[in-house]
């Protein structure tokens, strides 16, 4: 248009060629320290140089504005839109660097006024010049804003980014001391499984000495001194049993095996193996009968009843306990209720704690515990799929509410198996255990139930026949338990009967006996306990099955 319009001018292409040079060098500029990592001091000499830069080119448009003056004013009026709208450019391209874009807008709009002025020749054109001012106020003004914007959005960006990078900071800290707590907690565990082996012996040697000191003659004197000792041993077994189940619920080592149960049959065997308990707390102990079958672990299942009748033993003694079941929609519900002195509701939830033990009583006898027995039978719970919780009121009561059984249809048992007058009455035993003590109190209780023991360390070459074998576990040779019953059942057959003692609750050792289909008891074991296993698996030897062959 301004060579159309002034065909004897050249300097529109001189105009041409400084925009292009001054453009294309822009250009370069702007990309080589976008995406380049330079120095502060080099940026801060290229923001310089981009002012300049912009300013020439603000020179440029303003020289030629001038020069269309030699024009119509239709050309004036197309180059003030061309300009006015680069102008309005620089400011949206342009506002990061404010001092390039206020240079850009002040070298060229003011200018364009004054050519309106020159090109009139009057005047009357002042107007049009002020307006110009004031477009070019507007746009520094909207400049101004736009930096003001980017700058609170650039330091809000560094702040976000500092917060991030401290959080990122704090998770990684709070990650690596929940890892440290986690390491210790299962290095706490591991410990308890390694150290229970060595720590249950002298406990079951305990237990086993005093089972067979009852059955001599002794002063009353004596049997109170024996009593306190028994009663003694019970609370350490209890206390270390604690122990070792939150440690194997810690470290995996329980695993529900979950089979039709009972639950009649289930509350009947708890109220008669707790009956002697309940009568020394002064408790009465009963259950509803019921013909309901459900689909549990009864092993898991008994432990938690247990942990949780021998809280009401401690906590409220001479008072009534009662079992019995409930429905709530298609599910029933095991509920255990005491007439005891009760809890604050307040404290319901805090009892399920590790190591909580409440005073509830000052009146009532300090009862010992660690306060482990409902934080078991909470995590036993959660394995079985099953919600424990606990109602309670002062003066009133307790009820622990087991909730989530699926009913089951009932399971034909079988007929009973047949029952000899004395089971263990010269019963073979193979006694094989290392340890001397534990292996002299264990010879000595089965021989006073009747059985003839052959005792053995497990090192030696084990001859003989036998109705029956009971072994410890790991013997401290190259040999263990489930070996030297192999060993038997293959020189005198595989019906022989057998149980397997361990000190150990670690999933590894476990795992291998329950592979082995053998019976299982942890040390240290309840003589009432040894002598049921002991004679249920005699009378089980002693049940002809298909075939002519026993079981």
């Amino acid at each position: 248009m301004m060579v159309s319009a002034l065909p004897e001018a050249r300097w529109p292409f001189l105009w041409l060629g400084a925009m292009l040079l001054l453009s294309v060098t822009l250009g370069f500029l702007c990309r080589a320290h976008a995406t380049g990592a330079y120095s502060d001091e080099r940026l801060i000499r290229a923001g310089y140089a981009h002012t300049a830069l912009t300013g020439a080119v603000g020179l440029v448009w303003a020289a030629g504005a001038l020069g269309v003056t030699a024009g119509s004013f239709n050309l004036l009026a197309v180059y003030s839109l061309a300009l006015g709208g680069t102008a309005l450019g620089a400011v949206s391209s342009q506002h990061a660097v404010l001092r390039s874009a206020l240079t850009s807008i002040w070298s060229s709009v003011p200018v364009l006024g004054v050519a309106h002025i020159v090109e009139s020749g009057v005047l009357a054109d002042l107007p049009i010049a002020l307006m110009m001012l004031l477009y070019a106020m507007i746009l520094s003004i909207l400049a101004l804003r736009m930096h003001r914007f980017l700058t609170a959005n650039h330091d809000l960006t560094l702040s976000l980014d500092a917060k991030v990078s401290e959080l990122t900071v704090a998770l990684a800290g709070l990650k690596a001391a929940n890892l440290e707590a986690k390491e210790a907690n299962l290095a706490k565990s591991r410990f308890l499984a390694q150290a229970s082996h060595d720590l249950r012996q002298p406990i079951h040697a305990i237990g086993l000495l005093t089972a067979s000191l009852k059955a001599t003659r002794l002063s009353r004197e004596q049997k109170q001194m024996l009593a306190s000792v028994d009663q003694s041993v019970d609370s350490v077994t209890n206390l270390f049993a604690s122990l070792l189940d939150i440690s194997r619920i810690e470290t995996g080592g329980v695993e529900p095996r979950p089979v039709p149960v009972d639950l009649g049959a289930f509350m009947r065997r708890v109220v008669h193996q707790n009956r002697e308990l309940a009568s020394k707390a002064g408790c009465t102990l009963r259950f509803v009968p019921t013909k309901c079958w459900v689909e549990t672990d009864p092993n898991l299942l008994f432990t938690m009843v247990q942990n949780v009748l021998s809280n009401a033993f401690k906590y409220a003694p001479g008072s009534r306990i009662l079992l019995g079941l409930r429905r709530a929609g298609r599910h029933t519900n095991l509920q255990i209720s005491d007439t005891g002195p009760g809890i604050d509701p307040a404290h319901t939830e805090a009892v399920f704690s590790e190591y909580v033990r409440l005073e509830i009583n000052e009146n009532l006898p300090t009862v010992e515990g660690m306060g482990l027995g409902l934080s078991i039978v909470r995590r036993l719970g959660g394995l079985l799929g099953l919600d424990v919780t606990l109602a309670s009121q002062l003066g009133i009561g307790t009820s622990v509410l087991i909730s989530g059984f699926e009913p089951v249809a009932p399971v034909d048992a079988g007929p009973p198996p047949a029952v000899l007058n004395h089971p263990l009455s010269g019963r073979r035993i193979c006694l094989v255990e290392d340890d001397e003590k534990v292996r002299l109190a264990t010879a000595s209780l089965l021989e006073r139930w009747g059985c003839k023991v052959t005792a053995w360390m497990g090192q030696e070459e084990i001859g003989g026949e036998y109705d029956a074998i009971l072994t410890d576990m790991h013997l401290g040779t190259g040999k263990d338990g489930l070996t030297i019953i192999a060993e038997l059942r293959g020189r005198i057959g595989s019906h022989l009967p057998a149980i397997v003692l361990t000190g150990r609750s670690d999933e590894a050792t476990l795992s291998a006996i329950h592979r082995a289909g053998i019976p299982v008891l942890g040390k240290p074991v309840a003589p009432p306990e040894l002598r049921a296993a002991l004679t249920r698996i005699c009378l089980e030897a002693d049940t002809p099955v298909a075939g002519g062959r026993l079981t």
